[in-house]
Formats: structure tokens, C-alpha cells, sequence
């Protein structure tokens, strides 16, 4: 069911059909917004490397100026874990695995691949990723996170004043929903959190074209 290279980045590429079963029934039947979130997402060695290349990266302002957070260009970046993740994020092998691991029923390619940083007093206002069908992938590397913190990732109820879902950015946490027209932000990195950042890299695999 899943590319071979997956093996080298996580366990999920070696799960039980009954477990792989379960997950992608979770993810159907996860509401208004499908989703799939679980935890230990990567390989711990694999993390740990992300985690420091990360702190290591050259991040910059994000080049639209109503998104106050930080984005490490990739063609900027030195070889590294990370590169190396985005990369195969990128490939035909990264989408496959992907869409398999959540049962999506048609093929998929991916179209974006973003690192983000956030610092304290940042946040990403509420917007909608893409009107095409498809998955969004956050991968997340926050470390230490508590609740005080912030930057959790919210989806806003349509006809209540009220979030649906809250997502943490537990790190090694990785979360998969469904991309098209779900309205969601990420919370502000609060004074709490000072000396820490917040990580995450998002891949769009969206329906081939």
C-alpha cells in the first residue's frame, strides 16, 4: 500500500492492514473537516534531526504582509534533515504515502511545501488554504509546548460562535485534513512562550492535475 521510501521516515509505512483499516476510517468519519491526527508520526531520530535543523534554518517574514510569521525558503537552505524531509515531501513517493495512509480515492500530487516559524506575538489570521480538492500534512516540531503557549491550530464552527476542533503543536504530531474550504488559524505565540519558537512543515497535496 505504501511507497517503499516511507519506511526510512515512519513507522505508519509499516502499520497493520486492521490498524491502517481503523485509520482510515477515522479520518472519514472525522466531521465537517475529515481529518487524521496522530502522535509519534516520524521515526524519534528522524524527528530529533528536523528539531535541530529547524533551529537551525534561515527563516525570514512571510511575504504576505497580513500573515505575521516567519517561512524558511527552501531554495535558501543549506542540506539538511530538513531539505531532505521536504523533499520527499515533495515527490510522487511523499503524496502516494500520504493519500494511502488516509485512503484517499484519487490521485494526488504535491503543489506546496512551506516551513514556518513562529515567534512571540505571531500568529496566522483565520484564511482557507485552497478551493481544490486534496489534503493539507502538518508535521510538527514545537518543543517544549504547553497550553499557555498558544499556536494551536483552530477551526471555526460555521453556524456557532465557537472552534469545532483545536489542534495542538505537539511535536512529532502530524495532521491531516481535508484542504478544500475549511476555514481554520493558528493562535498566537504568546509572551508565555518566550524563548521558544513554534515549527511546523505543511505540505498541500492536492489533486493531480
Amino acid at each position: 500500500m505504501f511507497p517503499a521510501s516511507a519506511a526510512g521516515w515512519t513507522r505508519l509505512a509499516s502499520v497493520s492492514e486492521a490498524l491502517h483499516a481503523t485509520l482510515r476510517q477515522e479520518f472519514i468519519e472525522g466531521g465537517r473537516v475529515p481529518h487524521l491526527c496522530l502522535r509519534d508520526a516520524l521515526l524519534p531520530e528522524r524527528a530529533e534531526a528536523l528539531h535541530q535543523a529547524l533551529r537551525d534554518a534561515h527563516f525570514v517574514r512571510h511575504h504576505h504582509g497580513p500573515y505575521p510569521l516567519h517561512i524558511a525558503p527552501l531554495k535558501q537552505q543549506a542540506p539538511s534533515a530538513l531539505t531532505d524531509f521536504c523533499a520527499w515531501l515533495q515527490s510522487a513517493d511523499g503524496a502516494a504515502f500520504h493519500a494511502a495512509l488516509v485512503g484517499w480515492p484519487e490521485p494526488l500530487e504535491t503543489r506546496q511545501v512551506q516551513v514556518s516559524r513562529m515567534d512571540v506575538g505571531e500568529f496566522f489570521p483565520e484564511h482557507r488554504d485552497t478551493d481544490e480538492e486534496g489534503l493539507a500534512v502538518v508535521y510538527n516540531f514545537t518543543r517544549p509546548w504547553e497550553d499557555r503557549f498558544g499556536g494551536v491550530l483552530t477551526f471555526r464552527h460555521p453556524e456557532v460562535d465557537a472552534d469545532m476542533m483545536r489542534v495542538p503543536p505537539l511535536f512529532n504530531s502530524v495532521f491531516i485534513f481535508r484542504a478544500k474550504g475549511a476555514p481554520h488559524r493558528v493562535t498566537e505565540w504568546t509572551s508565555e512562550a518566550r524563548g521558544h519558537q513554534r515549527y511546523s512543515v505543511t505540505a498541500f497535496i492536492l489533486a493531480k492535475r
